[in-house]
């Protein structure tokens, strides 16, 4: 049997709910998500179609057409097949061309937008709980623009003004495809079975499937209080190790959550002068983007 590939992408943003997104279709009967590569290995995120940009700078990642069309193998008996990579908004013209190529035209397009003000200093909280960000959140984005040309092992998550620069990428996908679907962070919070079931609607399955929404997915909000304690967790220690091999996986993860919890804090707001900066940044931006989507987005430069 023919593999059967995607005909929906969640393409972004990064830090946007795209991981609920991802978990809540899956559990529609006519929806196939990838969870696991070939070997077995838990990949939600292939970012496959932008593998010439992103392959050297993350961990996880599918980066031969074999072992992409692989994770659909499973797909030959559902109405729909996607997958959920949000590098593929941010290189959205790679994306774009790489979408055409491989799935054709008619693939549906979802793409999740939260205030970029918000969203940097998610993806900033992201970043820093392994050992990639040491720098505050001020100086990176004050060395935003040259990290990525310094560094080619860097992840792009660091780029967290440009990521938010929503118009130009937004633009581009509304162009190149007849089905675009757009969601709101902030709706999607507020009212998420209500946009879960816009998104059934869009993609064109039955919208009354019940979904269990009880859990949340990619949950940031914690810093580590100093960098020693940071790197026994985050890099493959012998504390690490020595859990990973000898206890099982949920019990693994019980053990870590009571050691590290002693060992970070919440993360603190963000500094007032550095939220007028980004408001500013991102001010005209958020005007061009609100009338190209007809959504009012003045909330997000208030």
């Amino acid at each position: 049997m023919k593999t059967k590939l995607p005909n929906f992408l969640i393409v972004g943003a990064a830090k946007s709910g795209t991981t609920s997104l991802h978990n809540y279709l899956n559990q529609h009967p006519d929806i196939f998500m990838p969870t696991l590569n070939a070997k077995g290995i838990k990949i939600k995120e292939p970012q496959f179609l932008v593998r010439n940009l992103v392959k050297k700078r993350l961990h996880h990642g599918v980066w031969t057409w074999e072992e992409y069309m692989s994770l659909f193998e499973g797909a030959g008996n559902y109405k729909l097949v996607g997958e959920s990579s949000v590098f593929y908004l941010y290189y959205y013209q790679e994306a774009i061309q790489e979408i055409k190529n491989r799935l054709g035209s008619k693939v549906k397009i979802i793409i999740m937008l939260r205030n970029p003000i918000n969203r940097a200093y998610s993806a900033y909280q992201h970043v820093s709980r392994g050992l990639t960000e040491q720098l505050t959140f001020e100086k990176a984005l004050q060395i935003e623009e040259e990290r990525l040309d310094k560094d080619k092992f860097l992840t792009p998550m660091v780029m967290y003004k440009d990521m938010g620069m929503y118009y130009k990428m937004v633009k581009a996908y509304l162009e190149s495809f007849d089905n675009v679907h757009i969601i709101l962070y902030k709706d999607f919070s507020n009212d998420t079975e209500e946009e879960i079931k816009k998104v059934f609607c869009f993609l064109g399955v039955n919208e009354s499937k019940k979904v269990d929404f009880t859990t949340r997915y990619n949950v940031g909000g914690r810093r580590w209080k100093n960098r020693i304690i940071k790197k026994i967790f985050t890099k493959e220690y012998k504390l690490k190790l020595a859990l990973k091999s000898k206890l099982p996986r949920q019990l693994r993860k019980e053990i870590r959550g009571k050691l590290v919890r002693p060992f970070t804090k919440n993360v603190l707001p963000m500094k007032k002068k550095t939220r007028g900066y980004l408001k500013e940044y991102f001010r005209e931006d958020v005007k061009r983007l609100t009338i190209l989507i007809n959504k009012n987005l003045t909330n997000w430069i208030k």
